[in-house]
C-alpha cells in the first residue's frame, strides 16, 4: 500500500538517487535537498495558499527551472549566497550555503524532479481552519521551532535509513 508518508520517501530516495555519483556524502544530500525543497515549498505555499513569500523574487524556485548549464549553476550559488545574507529566519536556514552538486546537470535533472513532483511536503497543515485569522498565528519563533522539529525528525528518519543501507559509512 503507498501512503502518503511512504510516497515521500521514495521521492527523496529518487531525489538521492540522482546525487548518489557525484561524490557526495550522506549529510550533502540531506543538506542540498533541504535547500532545494525549502524554496519549492516556499513556492508551493505561495502559489497553492496565497501566501506571501518568504523568497525575494530573484532567489525563488521559479528563477532555476528555466536555467541550464553554467548558468543553472551559478544561479543556485548566488542564491544560496544571497538567501544567506541579512537578518531573520532565511538567512539563519541559508548562512553559510553552499552548492555541493558538482555536476550542471544533475543539479538540473533534480530541479525537474522535484518540479514533476510538486513537492506537496507537509504543507497542508497551512490550510488548518484555526490558523485562518492571521491575528491567530502562532509566533513567528513558535513556528520556527516546530520547523526546526520537523527537520529534525526527518534527519533522525534518512540516519536510520543510511544506516540500514551502510552502516560503516553513516557516522553522521
Amino acid at each position: 500500500m503507498n501512503t502518503p508518508s511512504s510516497t515521500t520517501v521514495q521521492r527523496l530516495w529518487n531525489y538521492c538517487n540522482v546525487l548518489r555519483d557525484d561524490g557526495m556524502s550522506y549529510s550533502d544530500y540531506v543538506e542540498q535537498l533541504t535547500y532545494l525543497l525549502f524554496l519549492k515549498m516556499d513556492q508551493e505555499g505561495s502559489a497553492m495558499l496565497g501566501l506571501p513569500s518568504s523568497i525575494p523574487e530573484q532567489f525563488n524556485w521559479a528563477s532555476l527551472p528555466r536555467l541550464d548549464g553554467d548558468d543553472l549553476e551559478s544561479h543556485y550559488r548566488a542564491i544560496l549566497a544571497g538567501l544567506g545574507q541579512g537578518a531573520g529566519l532565511i538567512p539563519v536556514i541559508f548562512r553559510k550555503a553552499k552548492n555541493k552538486i558538482q555536476d550542471p546537470a544533475k543539479l538540473r535533472r533534480l530541479i525537474e524532479l522535484i518540479a514533476r513532483d510538486k513537492v506537496n511536503l507537509d504543507i497542508f497543515w497551512l490550510r488548518d481552519e484555526s490558523l485562518e485569522d492571521s491575528a491567530n498565528l502562532p509566533d513567528p519563533d513558535v513556528l520556527a521551532a516546530e520547523i526546526v522539529e520537523d527537520l529534525r525528525s526527518a534527519l533522525t528518519q534518512f540516519e536510520g535509513i543510511a544506516e540500514e543501507l551502510d552502516p560503516e559509512e553513516s557516522d553522521v
